[in-house]
């Protein structure tokens, strides 16, 4: 809002009483006056009573004193956990991250006063007896706060099969004793590190891993959960085997691959695809993974530029923009695409006339995305004499993608509905070593700021060197790396 004068400012000298006024507001001039009087509500007028000016000094001193506690809550968590439980405190008040996330955890809890006071009393005893209340942890892409673990056990504290103080601290490793935890208060029987993301998760629907947890955790078998794939037994053995840094989901494409006699490098391949957790059209993708243990020798940096192909046929209906700019759906190319027949050779020849075709769409280059809130960055590297620049520049519309895709020969422009949708944002990667700039990468950023994706010409890998600096603009933007992007062998 813009500043107007104050009515009756003009060529003013301040009262006595003003002044003293003045200065017990923290002020010394007009304009602050009138600011003040702007943030908090009052009129900004100079011509007030004792009374006013009274109640502008205990607006002040309300004011003062929330600052006052909110500070002495920062330094003391016991006091802050109560105060949240309690509701005294909004969560958007609290300034520090750490600390305004747990508050944010905790207002999302069940309000009532019961679970409330079960729930500040299992914090408190968190805050006295572990180190990992205010951590983070990483499953598969995502991390997520230890405190929401903590909230979905006082939900189920019905079912908890042990007492809370029975506990004790395996070691000093938060992760450990978050795990350690979680097992002595639920589990009976042992439970795959990768499920204890099940107490973590908040999105609709995530009940259901906190079930799959409890199913293996009382000793039953995992094929008799109601899991989105089902299960054989060598499927279930390699699932319950799968890596600890695997996102639960991932875990279930593990065991699929290993049952059917594929091997880690596969399996992170189609987990850092369109394919990964595609699990509604698992019968085809189950016949993709088949097609590639059948084909060895096929590289693996080919499985994500071939999920996209099949995808994009089998799955993606098309917009198509006549020459008036009237707007059509059509529906995907080949839907009834089979992969029985099918040879790397021809596979790897239609998706490269695909690319190609891609360069020249009508819908794509008519795509504006919105911009995605992470940082275009640069870094030096090499010598004063041989300096290389490195920056990374985000791709804003689909005639970006377009020339982008051209220029890597990828198929980078398919994701152009994708990026206009907000759900990721596509990055090129380029070097400037004084004899010109050259395109190295192209990167997808997911929404939720992991690297997914790192390709360079004809889908290559990044090279160990290329790596180091695509990770070191992911710790200075703030970003994450998926663990399922590599560098070259």
């Amino acid at each position: 809002m813009a500043r107007q004068p104050i009515p009756g400012s003009e060529g003013l000298v301040f009262t006595v009483p003003m002044r003293k006024h003045l200065a017990a507001l923290g002020l010394r001039t007009i304009n602050g006056y009138y600011d003040w009087c702007l943030k908090h509500g009052v009129p900004a007028t100079l011509d007030k009573s004792r009374r006013q000016l009274e109640a502008e000094l205990a607006i002040a001193e309300s004011v003062k004193a929330g600052i006052a506690r909110q500070a002495r809550l920062h330094h003391n968590p016991r006091k802050l956990i109560e105060a949240a439980c309690k509701g005294e405190i909004v969560a958007a008040d609290v300034k520090r991250p750490q600390l305004q996330r747990l508050c944010q955890s905790i207002e999302r809890s069940k309000a009532d006063s019961e679970n409330r006071a079960a729930l500040q009393a299992l914090l408190l005893w968190a805050v006295a007896e572990t180190d990992f209340l205010m951590e983070t942890f990483a499953f598969g892409t995502a991390t997520y706060p230890a405190i929401d673990a903590l909230i979905k056990l006082n939900d189920r504290r019905g079912q908890w099969v042990r007492k809370l103080e029975q506990w004790k601290r395996p070691s000093h490793n938060a992760r450990r004793q978050f795990s350690s935890l979680i097992r002595h208060l639920v589990a009976h029987y042992p439970v795959p590190e990768f499920m204890d993301a099940a107490w973590l998760r908040q999105e609709q629907g995530s009940q259901k891993f906190r079930g799959w947890y409890l199913h293996i955790a009382s000793g039953k078998n995992i094929r008799t959960a109601k899991t989105p794939i089902p299960l054989t037994k060598m499927m279930a053995h390699h699932f319950l085997e799968a890596p600890d840094s695997l996102s639960i989901e991932g875990a279930f494409l593990w065991g699929q691959v290993h049952a059917l006699g594929g091997d880690a490098s596969l399996t992170h391949a189609f987990l850092g695809s369109r394919a990964g957790f595609d699990f509604a059209q698992n019968e085809f993708w189950q016949s993709v993974i088949r097609f590639f243990i059948a084909n060895p020798m096929l590289d693996r940096r080919h499985v994500g530029p071939i999920a996209d192909y099949l995808h994009a046929q089998k799955f993606q209906s098309r917009e198509i923009v006549d020459q008036s700019g009237r707007v059509t759906i059509e529906p995907p190319p080949q839907p009834n695409l089979q992969m029985r027949g099918r040879t790397p050779d021809t596979l790897l020849a239609q998706v490269e006339r695909w690319h190609h075709a891609l360069g020249r769409s009508k819908g794509a280059e008519n795509l504006f995305f919105k911009v995605s809130g992470f940082k275009a960055m640069s870094f030096k590297t090499g010598s004063k004499d041989e300096p290389n620049v490195w920056s990374f520049r985000e791709l804003h519309s689909g005639n970006e993608l377009i020339a982008e895709g051209k220029a890597m020969r990828h198929c980078v422009a398919s994701y152009a509905r994708s990026c206009a949708a907000g759900n990721c944002s596509i990055w090129t990667m380029e070097v400037d070593r004084r004899m010109g700039i050259e395109k190295v990468q192209t990167i997808e950023v997911s929404k939720q700021g992991v690297i997914v994706q790192c390709r360079g010409r004809q889908n290559r890998l990044p090279t160990v060197a290329e790596f180091e600096i695509v990770k070191r603009w992911a710790t200075a933007a703030g970003l994450t790396v998926s663990p399922y992007v590599r560098a070259e062998p």
